[in-house]
């Protein structure tokens, strides 16, 4: 039986888990990685050359909300309360048809800047089918949300379980549940009440499903973990909720509610304590650095420096277009490397490492490294082309540097999933940004958004 087989070229190839190669190839061969190695004359098969480009692996967005992508530049609030309000006032504004071109707008953002694999929180769900759709990869956690008496634990994890089922049966029309895997995401401490998120932890366990938390975000929270004060307290107070505050941090009573694992993601940290960061440490759970939604909502730096000198797995997720104003990945990268050079007054993690975070570290983070996350072969072909012809990348012989100083969503030529072309030199061949563009200003329009 005949094989199809693709040979692509560039002036460097980054393995990752191998040294760079100079003018090197990657062979692929029915969406497989069949060789890496030095250029050669072979042909016969489709080539594709890319020159002045780094070929490398596809990249992990490790922490993103797709389907507010259409809500971009409406919520520009500070300080972090302020914002989450916000933003609970215009999803009640929305109707649910907006969810999912939202979703494919973000995931074509995905797309063009180099993002093969998308791990995302949903509420509506929409997420999982733009990423089927678009042919990307990922984890896709649903939210749930319950702070108030009402609804009880048990009917929310009944409309849970029903959630689930549904995605896993969308999955399956799409042929994606090989590539796209669920998990259940409790929001955070100030929107899930503590018999509920013993609960969700309970179920999560039982049904094999990793967890994801926002915790640690703001300060907001942590005075209302700690005492029961500040904005989140007031307006509990305001709406009668009886919060029954842990007295202790967010990660802290995580860890003492038995939340914490080693499948748990807790999203943010960014004002974590060191005796939490031991708590994440031992628990074996991850942590999501999104610095510059951090940045925006005055939340803070997370300590990352300190956090992998522990030994805690960190990926770089950019968060919602919301929050962060982009789903650019690399803008991410180049303000998460410079801030912590900044806070930690030290050279690590090194260009290299932060890389690193974006491929193949990501990968092993959410347990496909096997699969992904560095160009080896036998894995499956999750390739993206940089293009460094840029007067930014001139005099830069480091590609690990070029890439975390100066690559940007623009620089990406080529997006490729199992060996399948997302997306190349500014065409997409899943997914129509003009159409989903002009289908999400009409919805916005429609309820007086646009």
């Amino acid at each position: 039986m005949e094989r199809d087989t693709v040979i692509l070229r560039a002036k460097w190839v980054l393995p990752i888990s191998h040294d760079p190669i100079a003018d090197g190839e990657v062979v692929v061969e029915d969406g497989q990685i069949a060789e890496v190695r030095p250029r050669s004359g072979a042909s016969g098969s489709e080539v594709l050359d890319f020159g002045d480009a780094i070929l490398m692996p596809g990249l992990v967005n490790g922490h993103c909300h797709l389907e507010y992508t259409a809500l971009r530049g409406l919520d520009d609030r500070t300080p972090f309360f302020d914002w989450i309000r916000r933003l609970v006032e215009l999803k009640a504004q929305c109707p649910a048809e907006l969810w999912l071109p939202s979703s494919l707008l973000g995931a074509a953002e995905q797309i063009a800047s180099g993002v093969t694999f998308v791990s995302d929180n949903t509420d509506s769900g929409a997420s999982a089918e733009a990423l089927a759709r678009a042919g990307l990869r990922g984890r896709v956690y649903q939210e749930v949300f319950g702070i108030e008496p009402e609804p009880d634990d048990a009917t929310i994890l009944q409309t849970l379980k029903a959630k689930l089922d549904a995605l896993r049966a969308m999955l399956a029309r799409y042929e994606a549940t090989e590539r796209i895997t669920l998990g259940v995401a409790p929001h955070a401490i100030y929107t899930v009440r503590d018999s509920l998120m013993r609960a969700v932890r309970r179920y999560a366990s039982e049904q094999r499903l990793p967890l994801s938390l926002h915790a640690a975000e703001s300060s907001e929270e942590v005075a209302l973990a700690r005492s029961g004060s500040g904005s989140f307290a007031e307006m509990f107070t305001q709406r009668k909720i009886n919060y029954l505050h842990p007295r202790t941090p967010p990660i802290e009573y995580l860890h003492n509610a038995g939340v914490l694992a080693s499948d748990v993601q807790v999203v943010h940290a960014t004002r974590a304590e060191p005796r939490e960061l031991e708590m994440l440490a031992r628990a074996g759970a991850s942590v999501a650095h999104c610095p510059r939604s951090n940045a925006r909502l005055l939340t803070g730096i997370a300590p990352v420096y300190a956090m992998r000198r522990l030994g805690i797995p960190v990926v770089l997720g950019t968060d919602s277009a919301v929050s962060a104003g982009s789903l650019d990945i690399w803008e991410e990268l180049r303000f998460a490397a410079l801030a912590q050079r900044a806070t930690s007054y030290a050279a690590q993690p090194s260009w290299r490492d932060w890389v690193g975070l974006l491929t193949l570290e990501g990968a092993r983070v959410f347990g496909v490294d096997a699969q992904v996350g560095s160009l080896e072969v036998g894995k499956r072909a999750d390739i993206i082309a940089v293009r460094t012809h840029r007067l930014a990348f001139m005099s830069m012989p480091d590609p690990y540097a070029a890439l975390t100083l100066a690559a940007r969503g623009e620089d990406v030529a080529l997006t490729m999933v199992d060996g399948r072309v997302l997306y190349r030199d500014g065409a997409f061949t899943t997914l129509a940004p003009d159409a989903l563009r002009a289908e999400t200003l009409r919805i916005l329009q429609g309820v007086g958004l646009g």
